[in-house]
């Protein structure tokens, strides 16, 4: 389809290299804990645009797509870098080549666009591609010791609670495909509307068009979610009580102190104090909450105490602790351990998602000497991976109260893995986490509306407990149940219902990006063959 030379030239292509920043920065301030996620429905549309007059003139355009996808990360995730008065050095540095790197991830189906485009493909066909790309790429970015999910499309839509119920059937990436689809719709709309002159013969017409289009893409998507929002009735089981215990420690000052002893009597004083007013059957801690390894003889005082307290309370304890296996070599993982009255082993998940160049160097497995380039001045700057996710049981002499699947701190990014919990028996949540590096920036809100999001994927309820926030209770309908103020000490209880129900997305899992892999390859393939045949011909 010929394109009008109005709709490229002008302002738009002369000021391209602030429009591409514009529109990224657009599109990263979509996520969440801001309103703006219809930001994300049309801020493809100009780089749409700019690719498509680049390839016409013969112009470079990957310097214009870098920038879209520089301003995208760095407009929702520049809080990577820290920017505390006590952030270590290495991490401001690796903020900031995570800001020049992650760009390169963001902007493949982009590229391809661009490079179809150039080859003569038809504008529906390269937009369907573009469309199946996004998907497809999001998914496979959280696959492998490179992955890093965090920028989904969906999440931009969380505050949209109708439109992300299709979660449950389709993963994040279901929502991820409404918002690329809506971008693609409304830049064809456009290129037909200025072709074929719509706008100036029928107005009325255009518009009408353009939501039909529209409708569309957001119409089943929407009605699904108001009639699940409406219709979804929660399993009958036995309510337990849950507490969070947040005790707003300073993170980069807690792995320096001798004795930790003062951390776990204010966690356990915070708990006291919440158990004057209200009763609950288990308390849970943040990440690394006690710094030291409790199975051992140096942590072994400590868990003494915990334990003590779960036998004269009757309650439950979930922590997250430094299990360290070795010290020459030093083999230690970040791990939580489930303590109970009276107990006589002790129940353990090890951390498996790591944060790349943060816990741990990528392909350090296959390479162990990578692992001693990763050295931070803070608490244990090399983490091994635990063996996948493992569910803790709580149980009250041979009967099981609940399964509890806990993930810690970015495995909770993950959906997949977290489907994984759900595969294994869990039938709540919990995510215990040490956001306290990124306080005073959207980084602990971005985290915990993650959260609701593996809540709707699973129909799980997710019980979140950090070291300074955000600490809640999510349903499974992804709704904010009580939420703790963020930077206090504060011990916080809720209900939580256990759930037994597999979602469409925990039996099937990722099939949608892997059907859209298929679906862009399809297409290229049935255009490959079809200029064979003319070429031939």
């Amino acid at each position: 389809m010929k394109q009008p030379p109005a709709l490229w030239d002008g302002m738009l292509w002369r000021y391209r290299w602030g429009v591409a920043l514009v529109a990224g920065a657009a599109l990263g301030a979509a996520y969440p804990p801001t309103v703006l996620g219809p930001l994300a429905w049309v801020a493809f549309v100009p780089m749409l645009a700019l690719l498509d007059r680049a390839v016409e003139q013969k112009k470079r355009w990957f310097g214009l797509l870098y920038a879209f996808a520089w301003a995208w990360h760095g407009a929702a995730n520049w809080w990577v870098m820290s920017w505390q008065k006590e952030t270590d050095p290495y991490l401001m540095v690796a903020g900031a080549v995570l800001w020049l790197v992650h760009p390169l991830f963001l902007l493949p189906s982009l590229a391809a666009y661009a490079l179809l485009r150039k080859r003569a493909f038809p504008l529906s066909a390269a937009l369907v591609v573009m469309v199946a790309l996004q998907v497809g790429i999001e998914w496979l970015h959280s696959l492998g010791d490179l992955s890093y999910p965090w920028l989904a499309l969906g999440y931009t839509q969380l505050r949209s609670s109708a439109l992300v119920q299709i979660a449950d059937i389709t993963g994040v990436w279901g929502v991820s495909a409404v918002v690329i689809a809506l971008n693609a719709v409304i830049y064809g709309w456009i290129c037909h509307a200025m072709s074929q002159n719509v706008l100036s013969r029928s107005p009325l017409e255009g518009a009408l068009q353009l939501g039909a289009w529209m409708v569309a893409v957001v119409g089943v998507p929407l009605l699904y979610g108001v009639l699940r929002l409406m219709e979804y009735s929660p399993s009958s089981s036995t309510p337990y009580r849950i507490a969070v215990v947040q005790p707003n420690i300073n993170p980069w000052r807690k792995w320096g102190y001798a004795d930790v002893g003062p951390m776990l009597e204010q966690h356990l004083a915070l708990q006291d104090s919440l158990r004057r007013t209200t009763r609950f059957d288990l308390a849970l801690w943040s990440e690394t909450a006690l710094p030291v390894n409790l199975l051992d003889a140096t942590g072994s005082p400590l868990l003494e105490r915990i334990q003590r307290w779960c036998d004269s309370t009757g309650t439950a304890v979930v922590t997250g602790f430094a299990d360290v296996e070795g010290y020459r070599p030093l083999r230690a993982y970040n791990a939580a351990v489930l303590v109970t009255p009276n107990a006589e082993r002790f129940p353990m998940h090890r951390k498996s998602r790591l944060t790349p160049f943060g816990e741990y160097m990528p392909f350090s497995d296959a390479f162990p000497a990578l692992a001693r380039m990763l050295q931070w001045g803070v608490g244990i700057s090399s983490w091994a991976k635990g063996p996948g996710a493992t569910v803790l049981p709580l149980q009250r002499g041979s009967d099981t109260l609940l399964r509890l699947g806990v993930m810690i701190c970015i495995e909770s990014i993950y959906p997949d893995y977290c489907a994984d919990y759900v595969r294994r028996g869990a039938d709540v949540l919990a995510v215990i986490t040490n956001d306290a590096w990124y306080d005073g920036t959207p980084g602990p809100d971005q985290h915990f509306a993650i959260a609701q999001m593996r809540a709707i994927e699973t129909r799980r309820p997710v019980v979140r407990c950090t070291n300074s926030g955000i600490s809640g209770f999510i349903s499974p309908l992804g709704s904010v149940v009580q939420r703790a103020p963020a930077r206090v000490a504060v011990a916080l209880a809720g209900t939580v219902v256990p759930q037994h129900e597999q979602t469409l997305y925990v039996r099937a899992g990722d099939w949608l990006p892997i059907g859209m892999v298929l679906v862009a390859g399809g297409t290229l393939l049935v255009w490959g063959v079809r200029q064979r045949r003319i070429a031939r011909a």
